[in-house]
């Protein structure tokens, strides 16, 4: 899942900056590192279908970037960022409209496919940094498609709409899924998940790069 592996990159970032010897700001690294931590701990200790969950998701996003500043010398230099495209998996067609439709309308690319086994073509063809899908469909299920997901790339944030109770929900977080829409979908709930995993996944990019970066830094010979 994106908070577990955001600690995992946040603690090789940790390992990178000492290695290379960035020293000024180490005490609000660790404070800011630790705060991170908390983040992910915070998310642990709601049940993933409540509505507390993406706004923590969206803080951790925040504040994965105030780490990376932090890590490049507090630089506010913000790049310019593109809207994250999302592949919406539904075989009912309407719901795949609708849902379309809104990801349209708030601004991200959006491609849509009718199963599981279409969207693993598509997501091979081209990546999609979130996955929004119906979790019972015919043939391969969307917790199904969560899994192969995850072994191409645990970074991409993965979404279920689902009717499912506590028990489904929790195999759902055991096979990676990051976050949960309860049938029928609220439109409004729809828009908040959708901004909390954007702000997520360009954070956990923003500091993947960083820490590739520094790793590249650690490895240059001295002069």
């Amino acid at each position: 899942m994106p908070t577990r592996s955001a600690l995992t990159i946040v603690d090789a970032i940790a390992e990178e900056t000492s290695r290379i010897g960035v020293t000024a700001v180490d005490n609000a690294l660790r404070a800011q590192a630790a705060f991170v931590r908390a983040i992910v701990d915070e998310v642990g200790r709601y049940h993933p279908s409540d509505r507390s969950v993406a706004p923590l998701h969206a803080q951790l996003g925040e504040e994965l970037s105030r780490l990376a500043q932090l890590v490049q010398g507090g630089s506010r230099e913000v790049p310019a960022i593109e809207r994250v495209e999302v592949l919406i998996v539904d075989d009912d067609e309407m719901s795949l409209r609708a849902m379309s439709s809104i990801a349209h309308d708030l601004g991200h690319p959006c491609r849509t496919a009718s199963n599981a086994t279409e969207a693993l073509l598509e997501y091979e063809r081209c990546p999609a940094g979130i996955v929004l899908s119906d979790w019972s469909m015919p043939g391969m299920s969307g917790l199904e498609l969560c899994r192969e997901l995850k072994h191409r790339n645990p970074h991409v944030y993965v979404v279920l709409v689902t009717a499912h109770e506590h028990v489904g929900v929790l195999q759902g977080v055991q096979g990676g899924v990051d976050d949960f829409l309860r049938k029928p979908v609220d439109v409004d709930e729809l828009i908040l998940r959708l901004a909390a995993a954007e702000r997520l996944v360009h954070a956990v990019h923003v500091v993947e790069r960083l820490k590739s970066r520094l790793q590249a830094a650690s490895k240059r010979p001295e002069a």
